[in-house]
């Protein structure tokens, strides 16, 4: 028990000051709180089989809590709840018994309800749209064997409306890659992580496996999920777009200038992912590699094919002037004009 004064008048002059105690405690009996409580759920039970199914039962007990929000309670005798009328969770109808089903080897199921979740309110960008706050617990499936999974029920969702609540956020989370799979989740803002309330659509991928699998060798799949070839190794593709194989790239070695008698060697490299060791002075090592990262030719490989192009169509014009057969030239015509002969036939007038 407590109890309170304030000072209606403070002292003045050469008053006498005011006591500066202004609340007193004292000890009082406490009245235990008594209310009906459910019980837990019993296993459930198959008459004459195995799995099927069933029923099972539950019991409502007497409980007496010391008036803390974290306090779950305390089974006592009933006749401590004898005046009480028996309500649980504001419902006078008690629900004892109820169906269940108990799955059989293989079978998919349907998992108890989980607690309902906190009240939450319907929110846009952290601002209510005042339709009130609701709460939702579901029902999460079990599958026991991947080749039933088409003949699983739904994941079973139930909701209800509350007073309070408040705005939360939701976005998806993911673990790093594992091969070609990781971990996706739905965590909401202050930290807890949920089932529902994050986009279907926004969800990131699971799993970046290539169909078909990578069986080539010195072959993997990439972030792009396509099969690439590793480092120092080039793809040849085929003509539906799909790896083939992963051919060794040459290794050429370009002198420096420290070793001028250096001559230039082309090698096959023993392990394309480590380039080799060589000596200070020896050379360098290039690698000429036509794909980019991104599975594109690079554009000096555009350039090298067009002075390629370029070249031929040069050589093949000087084959064609070289082979071309030369003009005859024509015959010029004598244009001189032929001498006269005269006859004389001896007449007179001549």
């Amino acid at each position: 028990m407590i109890r309170r004064r304030m000072v209606i008048q403070p002292f003045q002059g050469d008053g006498r000051p005011c006591p500066s105690q202004m609340e007193q405690f004292k000890p009082c009996p406490v009245k235990p709180c008594y209310r009906w409580q459910y019980s837990q759920w019993t296993e459930c039970k198959v008459e004459d089989a195995q799995c099927g199914e069933g029923i099972r039962i539950r019991n409502i007990s007497c409980v007496v809590h010391d008036g803390s929000s974290d306090d779950i309670g305390k089974t006592v005798d009933e006749e401590f709840c004898g005046e009480i009328e028996p309500v649980v969770d504001g419902n006078k109808k008690m629900v004892l018994e109820e169906t269940c089903t108990l799955p059989c080897p293989g079978d998919c199921y349907l998992k108890e309800w989980s607690e309902w979740s906190l009240c939450q309110l319907t929110c846009v960008n952290g601002e209510d749209l005042g339709f009130g706050g609701v709460q939702v617990r579901s029902q999460a499936v079990m599958i026991q064997d991947l080749e039933n999974q088409h003949l699983c029920p739904e994941q079973a969702l139930e909701t209800r409306q509350c007073n309070g609540g408040q705005c939360y956020e939701y976005k998806w989370m993911a673990s790093p890659w594992k091969g070609s799979s990781r971990t996706v989740w739905c965590q909401r803002s202050d930290g807890l992580n949920v089932t529902g309330g994050c986009l279907v659509m926004n969800q990131p991928d699971v799993d970046r496996s290539c169909k078909p699998p990578c069986s080539q060798s010195h072959s993997y799949c990439s972030e792009m999920r396509t099969c690439a070839c590793e480092e120092g190794y080039t793809e040849v593709m085929s003509s539906d777009g799909t790896l083939e194989q992963c051919t060794l790239i040459p290794v050429v070695v370009i002198p420096t200038l420290e070793n001028k008698r250096g001559d230039v060697k082309t090698s096959r490299a023993v392990n394309p992912t480590q380039p080799p060791n060589i000596q200070s002075g020896r050379g360098r090592t290039w690698f000429l590699q036509p794909f980019g990262p991104d599975g594109k030719l690079k554009t000096w490989v555009y350039g090298v094919a067009a002075g390629a192009f370029v070249l031929l169509i040069f050589i093949i014009s000087m084959i064609y002037l070289a082979c071309k057969k030369p003009k005859k030239p024509q015959r010029r015509q004598n244009n001189r004009l032929k001498p006269l002969t005269l006859a004389y036939d001896g007449d007179a007038d001549m």
